[in-house]
């Protein structure tokens, strides 16, 4: 493999990677079922970082027998 070569595709792999889109994190939807006979309040919290969602001393309310998809 000659010098120019290899610095080519050096220059490729480096172009690439500038130009790449940057990794970011996925939405994720939780389905949760309210299987219990009474109506049920749920705040889903972070194992990270300090933070609840919905937030805001806020809560999702589900009626009984009430199946609700969370998206975050």
């Amino acid at each position: 493999m000659s010098y120019a070569f290899a610095r080519r595709i050096a220059v490729a792999l480096c172009l690439a990677a500038l130009f790449a889109p940057a990794a970011h994190a996925g939405d994720v939807t939780f389905a949760i079922k309210n299987s219990h006979p009474n109506a049920m309040r749920v705040e889903l919290y972070s194992q990270d970082r300090d933070y609840v969602w919905p937030g805001d001393d806020q809560d999702y309310y589900l009626s009984d027998g009430e199946t609700k998809s969370i998206p975050l």
